[in-house]
């Protein structure tokens, strides 16, 4: 038996922990696997809703003034706050990092792609949770300037926006056009303050905060009203426009279930932005933290187009929004030239897909990009683990060789000084059985651990 937003499972560093949307019982406990997502095997939790979505103990809160930092990064992580605008990062985490460091708070209210509208609806319908959100975020972390941006086609959300916030005066709304990739993070520092992150950096490195206008209402929500992410608004639309809605669905829904409630038969579907999203073939997938929309097209909306080679025209270069050199990266990422890939900056790549729609050669390159990260990562993973158990591997040896106990010429063959341990532990006990002898070597043992302990804290 569960209860609406009760914890399922666990979070760690990097996951945030998963709430039930309603409440029910629990009728299967499985892992799938979802070859359209990645390969990724998914643990997959089945819930029998009883009808009730009653609600599990919430601590309601009026004045969050008194809130520590501390408290209020336990809070959100527990109520397994994310990046909403695509990214998935912790926002807790993010607000570690940004302790003491940030002056200003950008609300990114552009939404991340064509044909996506999920966050000019919250903003018609929530105006008002989501400025006390920005108002909650800037008085704990002390920040001195908010400021929200929104699209200029957004008209009647500029207006409600502009009238919740007019009471504070640190409180600032900036129109930018609809124009992609304005949403992305990077572009819209350098459309509003005419500023570029440092490579490898974040916006936090320039002393400015960022979060999607959606995670900033369901902050809000979490610290006053205790609800946790098990909600949020996405665009059901199709590549026609034909029709365009925005529904408010539990995290977790099958697209299925979405798709029968509006009668929508037969159709291929894009989970996400028709650029960065992804086709699925198994409609039981379900609603994920990061869904924005479901697109519904025609087979020709996407075209197999077959792959040629690379002419060098430069077109990807000159779309770049972030100056890079995409048909380089191209390159290296197919040769597999993991080290060329990283000095041509692959990781400042933020994935708008602007390179592969101009490419008159139909060269996937968001797919070979982001492969080539995945490489990355996967490289630096090893190569920190390496350089932490040699290093773990060194402290020891300082330690034993400084410890006097064991000769050096010995200090690098481990099973040698366990076998000579033991050798001499067994000669003493052998020497004598008495009950003094025992008690001195004990003594000896004592202050060897002693000083073992010693030795190693002034290494640390």
């Amino acid at each position: 038996m569960v209860f609406r937003g009760q914890v399922l499972a666990l979070g760690n560093d990097d996951i945030a922990p998963i709430h039930s949307p309603t409440s029910g019982t629990i009728s299967s406990i499985s892992k799938n696997k979802f070859n359209f997502y990645s390969g990724k095997y998914f643990g997959v939790i089945v819930i029998k809703s009883d009808g009730r979505d009653a609600w599990g103990h919430r601590v309601f809160r009026k004045n969050y003034k008194d809130i520590s930092i501390n408290t209020f990064i336990k809070l959100i992580y527990d109520h397994g706050i994310i990046g909403l605008g695509g990214s998935g990062f912790l926002s807790s985490k993010k607000i570690e990092f940004s302790i003491g460091k940030v002056h200003t708070l950008l609300i990114n209210a552009a939404e991340s792609e064509p044909y996506v509208q999920s966050d000019d609806c919250l903003m018609q319908n929530f105006y008002k949770e989501i400025a006390e959100g920005c108002q909650i975020i800037a008085c704990i972390l002390k920040i001195e300037s908010v400021v929200i941006a929104i699209e200029d086609d957004k008209k009647l959300a500029f207006i409600k926006i502009k009238n919740a916030i007019k009471s504070f005066p640190n409180f600032k709304i900036r129109k930018i056009k609809n124009k992609y990739p304005s949403g992305s993070s990077k572009q819209l520092i350098k459309t509003l303050f005419n500023k570029e992150v440092p490579l490898g950096k974040r916006s936090i490195s320039l002393g400015i905060l960022i979060f999607n206008v959606s995670t900033i209402f369901y902050i809000k929500r979490a610290i006053l009203n205790s609800e946790p992410l098990i909600e949020r608004i996405i665009t059901l639309s199709d590549a026609q426009l034909l029709y365009q809605k925005n529904v408010l669905v539990r995290i977790g829904t099958p697209i299925s279930y979405i798709l029968s409630k509006f009668n929508i038969k037969n159709s291929s579907i894009i989970l996400g932005g028709p650029i960065t999203g992804f086709i699925i073939d198994d409609l039981n997938f379900p609603i994920l933290k990061t869904t924005s929309s479901i697109l519904k097209f025609k087979s020709d909306f996407v075209e197999n187009l077959l792959e040629l080679p690379c002419i060098r025209c430069t077109a990807c270069s000159k779309a770049c929004p972030m100056r890079l050199l995409p048909e380089q990266l191209y390159f290296y990422s197919k040769s597999f030239d993991h080290e060329k890939s990283k000095r041509y900056h692959i990781n400042e790549c933020i994935e708008c897909g602007v390179c592969e729609q101009v490419c008159p050669s139909n060269i996937p390159l968001l797919t070979y990009f982001k492969k080539e990260k995945l490489e990355l990562k996967k490289l630096e993973f090893q190569n920190d683990m390496s350089k932490k158990f040699k290093k773990l591997f060194m402290l020891r040896q300082r330690r034993v060789h400084a410890s006097g106990l064991i000769n050096e010429n010995i200090i690098y063959s481990n099973n040698v000084i366990k076998e000579k341990r033991n050798d001499s532990i067994r000669h003493k006990v052998c020497e004598s059985n008495s009950f003094l002898n025992s008690q001195h070597i004990m003594k000896i043992k004592l202050e060897s651990a002693i000083n073992r302990a010693k030795l190693k804290r002034n290494i640390k």
